[in-house]
């Protein structure tokens, strides 16, 4: 199976960046992907360099990051948001969800101040953070994600981030 905006591609990497786990796998057997590191997967030098300094900042900063890049498959490219976050344990040290990027101008349906939240809390900052990012108050932010679960149709702030992590973009 393909990976979508429904069904985003997970890897896990080690310290060194090669990829350890990868579900699903798209045109390529384990052997191709397993230790391979994403860097690999680009055409330019530029983007080499960028996808090995995000990998950087989460591994040695420990912060999650955001980037897009133009990854190729089967000697076509195409355009996905990466969001990587550092894992704790002796093997795996990022777990990466990356999402091709087809359409930029899907309609969400939702408030550019609710996107604004989505997208705070997609990036790991707290409530008070975002309160204070956007001008206001807690109880404001706190409106902003229920309005948000409902809207999506999600439970919980987990769900409402995964959500976040397969529709927002850039």
């Amino acid at each position: 199976m393909e990976h979508s905006e429904k069904n985003p591609l997970i890897t896990l990497h080690d310290s060194r960046g090669r990829i350890v786990f990868a579900q699903p796998l798209v045109y390529h057997s384990a052997a191709e992907v397993l230790f391979s590191q994403p860097w690999e997967w680009v055409g330019t030098e530029e983007e080499q360099t960028r996808i090995r300094d995000a990998f950087q900042k989460v591994l040695f900063d420990r912060e999650p990051i955001t980037i897009r890049a133009k990854f190729i498959f089967q000697g076509e490219q195409t355009l996905y948001e990466c969001h990587a976050v550092p894992v704790d344990t002796n093997e795996v040290t990022v777990m990466a969800t990356s999402i091709p990027i087809l359409n930029e101008d899907d309609d969400l349906g939702l408030t550019p101040r609710e996107i604004e939240c989505l997208r705070q809390l997609i990036g790991g900052s707290q409530t008070t953070e975002i309160a204070e990012s956007m001008g206001v108050k807690a109880t404001t932010v706190n409106t902003y994600k229920q309005r948000l679960k409902e809207k999506i149709g999600v439970d919980s702030l987990a769900g409402l981030i995964a959500w976040g992590c397969k529709h927002l973009r850039g």
